[in-house]
């Protein structure tokens, strides 16, 4: 079977971002089929350009990873990073037209652009339309107040015709699900996929810890780590607050690796706040985590409280599992479900 995939922000072999998607597609080529995927040439998390990939695997299967140019620029704005979503849409759907019918037409959203570039291409071709949501938009942008209410409604447009459009319409965690399905979307076509780890991804040589201690320069102190995006969602400047209570204790260290929008401002404000027990670091290549990991005392993880807190299954959440770290959270929703029923760390309200 020939699949075309659209995921914008489709990460490359060692770059930050999620690993489930090419989990995926291998998945996908060692049953047989041949995968296309087409993609942005810009990671989300660096800025840095990805590349075009092309693999055979046993059995027949195939992946090729097509990267389309867009504007730069993603964490200037709002606007910077719509119309990079809204160009690499308009370039997925002419480089789709150009091709050959698949058999099926997948797509991963967010952003919804590319999403609905892909619905399109699946009714020009008449094929079944498959889509995975990994956030809701644009329910997410008014509760955080990206946009005002009347903004969202053409968004909200695109969003709903891609949800009752799709054959199969696949949710990540149970909240994604929950609001699908409080939208109208009938219940026979949504499934739930939440995401997870390949244990192998885990395993790492005897003496790692010590070593990337000894790297990272952590000496003997009990130190707690954050591993993903810094934005208005994950909260960061709660972080930098609760290292704030703890500069009496020389011997704990919060070290936070990662980029996004409000990077500088948590950075500005452990300046203000004198603190020298935090400290931040670039985005590192996903096959590094493992091993930061495995060196670290414990995960953090944080979320801003608001009506959406329950959709969110993030990905240094599963990595802090496959990593067995104990977590320290604050925050709500499943993610506090699952620790609290795992004895998986401590969580208080976010």
């Amino acid at each position: 079977m020939r699949v075309l995939y659209v995921h914008q922000f489709f990460a490359g072999p060692d770059a930050p971002g999620p690993a489930q998607p090419r989990a995926l597609v291998r998945r996908l080529a060692e049953r047989g089929h041949a995968v296309d995927v087409v993609a942005c040439d810009l990671n989300a998390y660096n800025e840095q350009a990805e590349p075009e990939e092309a693999y055979d695997v046993p059995g027949g299967g195939s992946v090729r990873v097509h990267r389309l140019p867009v504007p730069r620029g993603l964490r200037a704005s709002l606007a910077n990073r719509l119309k990079t979503y809204g160009r690499f849409a308009w370039a997925a759907y002419r480089f789709g037209k150009r091709r050959s019918k698949p058999d099926v037409v997948m797509a991963s959203i967010q952003p919804l652009f590319g999403g609905f570039a892909a619905y399109r291409l699946a009714r020009r071709w008449r094929r079944p339309f498959l889509l995975e949501i990994r956030d809701l938009w644009p329910d997410a942008l008014v509760v955080k107040k990206a946009i005002a209410q009347w903004q969202a409604a053409p968004l909200e447009a695109l969003a709903r015709a891609m949800y009752f459009g799709a054959d199969r319409v696949v949710c990540l965690t149970p909240g994604l699900k929950q609001e699908i399905l409080r939208k109208g979307v009938p219940a026979g076509r949504v499934d739930l996929f939440p995401n997870g780890f390949e244990e192998s991804f885990f395993r790492l040589e005897a003496g790692t810890r010590e070593k990337m201690r000894a790297e990272l320069g952590w000496g003997d102190a009990f130190v707690a780590v954050y591993t993903g995006t810094h934005t208005e969602v994950t909260a960061v400047e709660t972080i930098v607050r609760a290292a704030e209570t703890l500069k009496a204790r020389r011997d704990i260290r919060l070290d936070l690796f990662g980029t996004g929008q409000t990077k500088p401002k948590a950075i500005a404000l452990a300046k203000d706040l004198g603190l020298d027990n935090v400290h931040f670091h670039d985005p590192v290549p996903k096959s590094k985590v493992p091993a930061i990991l495995a060196a670290a005392d414990a995960g953090l993880m944080t979320l801003f409280c608001s009506p959406l807190i329950h959709i969110y299954f993030e990905n240094k959440f599963i990595d802090y599992m496959g990593s067995r770290l104990p977590i320290l959270a604050a925050l709500e929703g499943v993610q506090a479900d699952l620790i609290r029923r795992c004895g998986a760390g401590q969580v208080v309200p976010a």
